[in-house]
């Protein structure tokens, strides 16, 4: 697939996001996608939740387009997995959005999307894990070990984005970030993929730091799934980086910010007898906005969570 269909393709999602951002009241109205304030979110006005419906109309879409036209028979099954995931996932969160669905069966739902999508394509599966700094390699087997933490890798990536998913522009700030650092390591197949998602995320950052729109659990739950299996792939593609095309080091700093501060709230709420799912106000980007308000606590938490995997990679350190 050469530069210039990539280009396209990309605008083209662009362009479909946009006019969806634009209609976003009446799409959400319609389709009952609608956050409303309450005591614990101090938005102002009814918002549309638009994350999730705006990765079913315009990625998923353009991502089988690739799949049947623009890739070899190998490259095809993969673009389908992936799209099939990541639109499963998004329903998941969509699901939730309009019916608050129980932490048991997001959960339930979640590890059966990803471990059915690692059994199906061992492209999508951790078998070993491979360090480059120091040069460390650990077996996980070619089983169900592997394909359990695998699932377990996912589901935790998807919960962190969603639990990060509080204040505009955060999620979708580290979804372009991190596609970024992917698109420049993967290889062209994926890089492709890597622009789709990348100009619907800077269309939709645009409305959501405007406070036009949300992602919702179907745009965090989405994005995430697309992003994490992305990296997954990339990691499972033979490279210069402990033989892979990026280490395993440098994709555990790239998630680390957001997965760190999941785990950290769930173990603080089962102290206090809560729900690891339980709302509160003690998130980072919460600590965060309290110390440096907002832009300011967004550009902090961005510089955080992307700056060191940016030094390894870069700096070899």
């Amino acid at each position: 697939m050469n530069s210039e269909s990539v280009l396209f393709l990309a605008a083209l999602c662009a362009a479909i996001t946009l006019a969806l951002c634009l209609w976003a009241m009446p799409i959400s109205q319609k389709l009952a996608l609608l956050d409303v304030p309450d005591e614990r979110k101090q938005h102002r006005t009814v918002t549309p939740l638009m994350g999730g419906v705006a990765l079913q109309i315009s990625v998923v879409p353009i991502a089988v387009f690739i799949a049947l036209f623009f890739s070899t028979p190998e490259w095809s099954q993969h673009f389908l997995v992936w799209t099939g995931a990541t639109a499963a996932m998004a329903i998941i969160g969509l699901a939730d959005d309009r019916h608050d669905l129980s932490a048991r069966d997001r959960l339930l739902l979640s590890f059966l999307v990803f471990g059915s999508a690692a059994v199906v394509d061992p492209l999508f599966n951790v078998r070993i894990l491979a360090f480059e700094h120091p040069i460390f390699f650990l077996g996980l087997g070619s089983g169900w070990f592997a394909i359990l933490f695998t699932a377990l890798c996912c589901v935790g990536l998807v919960n962190a984005v969603n639990m990060a998913d509080g204040k505009n522009g955060l999620v979708l700030g580290l979804a372009l970030g991190w596609l970024a650092f992917l698109g420049l390591r993967a290889p062209p197949e994926l890089a492709a993929l890597c622009s789709i998602l990348f100009a619907a995320c800077f269309v939709l950052l645009i409305f959501n730091l405007r406070g036009r729109l949300f992602l919702g659990d179907g745009g965090a739950y989405g994005l995430a799934t697309a992003i994490g299996l992305i990296a997954i792939a990339t990691y499972n593609v033979p490279g210069a980086h402990a033989g892979r095309m990026i280490s395993a080091e440098e994709l555990m700093l790239l998630f680390a910010v957001p997965v760190l501060d999941s785990m950290r709230l769930t173990f603080a709420r089962v102290r206090r007898g809560q729900s690891p799912m339980a709302a509160d106000r003690d998130h980072l980007h919460h600590h965060l906005q309290s110390t440096f308000g907002w832009p300011g606590g967004l550009i902090v938490y961005l510089v955080l969570a992307l700056l060191p995997a940016i030094i390894l990679t870069f700096f070899g350190i």
